[in-house]
């Protein structure tokens, strides 16, 4: 969510369309009636600060859990 330019209030996406595989341009309309700016924005990846793992993590397995029930 963004805040309007003009009054600050807050602001809804209202549509938005991928430029590249990163960029995101993003329609938004203040929803303060007295000011219902539109505008738009882009929204980018500007760096990465985890990538996935190259190999696939599996969990180890536990041994399942025995219930103890009377009379079992």
């Amino acid at each position: 969510m963004f805040h309007c330019p003009f009054c600050k209030t807050s602001a809804h996406a209202r549509t938005s369309r991928y430029l590249s595989e990163n960029v995101k341009q993003r329609y938004h309309q203040c929803v303060n009636i007295e000011c219902s700016a539109t505008f738009r924005t882009l929204e980018s990846v500007d760096g990465i600060i985890c990538p996935p793992p190259t190999e696939p993590v599996i969990p180890a397995s536990e041994p399942a859990a025995t219930v103890n029930r009377a009379g079992a």
